[in-house]
């Protein structure tokens, strides 16, 4: 795997840095001396992202009975893995400069996933900590975004035969680049030095469970949860021009390696499609 690495590396060129904020915010959150003033602090220098964090905490997706008026509140309310999860989403769009449509669905994909992804690490057997969820489904594609944005034209080329001749965007990258976007995916999220569980669930993401055999039960099921999160915002169209009607939810994998079966497809459905609409707009 080393060798595709510096393969992939050396075709993309620089890797491009961790936002600033969100790269602070995650050293501070690692500290145990850190405040929720300290917090506070470190994200009121950005006030476009200050704002915004606390549009997030006023959404309905958090549902808190009474507004949310400060930072240092949101930063209570919310706690800091929370905290640190949505500084990442909401300042992550910064790193790639050049969003056609393109971009602009594989972002609406990345985002919804990530909300998707926390919302049903609680639903029946699945059995996993939302905010590793949420920043999994977020970053899973961290390596499509990457391509897209350095090989406009070559990348456009891969999304054109995913639309006309529906083949997977990993057969069509390795046709094209010899590398898929999970390997350099996951290679950013290693050089952004982010927990081995988020490499590991954004390089895996489209293995299939039985190749999970070496991983300990929690790792196991995020990555079978990311697998199954951007599945289900696939099948309903999330960062597609339509929905994917003829993707069969309950005979993947992962669906029932997590203990999902065929009843739960609509109830997971319906929870998609309401997670969503209350996260329209939140993140971009």
């Amino acid at each position: 795997m080393k060798g595709e690495i510096e393969l992939a590396l050396a075709a993309v060129g620089e890797i491009p840095p961790m936002p600033g904020v969100a790269n602070k915010v995650m050293a501070a959150v690692s500290d145990p001396a850190t405040s929720a003033d300290d917090l506070r602090k470190i994200i009121e220098r950005d006030p476009g992202l200050a704002a915004r964090l606390l549009r997030i905490a006023n959404s309905s997706l958090y549902g808190f009975r009474r507004e949310v008026e400060t930072l240092r509140h949101a930063i209570t309310l919310l706690g800091f893995r929370t905290i640190e999860s949505t500084v990442m989403a909401a300042s992550l769009r910064e790193v790639f400069a050049n969003f056609g449509l393109g971009e602009k669905l594989l972002w609406e994909h990345a985002t919804l996933c990530g909300v998707v992804s926390a919302k049903l690490a609680s639903y029946g057997p699945i059995d996993v900590e939302r905010e590793p969820a949420f920043t999994a489904g977020l970053l899973h594609d961290l390596g499509k975004i990457s391509m897209s944005n350095v090989f406009r034209d070559r990348y456009a080329k891969v999304m054109s035969r995913i639309y006309t001749e529906g083949v997977s965007y990993r057969e069509a990258e390795l046709e094209e680049f010899g590398f898929d976007h999970a390997l350099l995916g996951a290679h950013i999220a290693e050089h952004w030095s982010l927990p081995n569980a988020l490499v590991t669930a954004i390089r895996r993401h489209h293995d299939l469970p039985e190749s999970y055999e070496d991983l300990d039960p929690p790792l196991f099921r995020l990555v079978a949860l990311t697998s199954i999160s951007t599945t289900v915002c696939t099948r309903l169209g999330f960062g597609r021009r339509g929905p994917v009607e003829a993707i069969d939810l309950a005979a993947h994998p992962a669906w029932t390696a997590l203990g999902l079966s065929e009843e739960d497809v609509e109830p997971v459905l319906e929870v998609t499609i309401e997670e969503a609409k209350r996260a329209e707009g939140l993140f971009g």
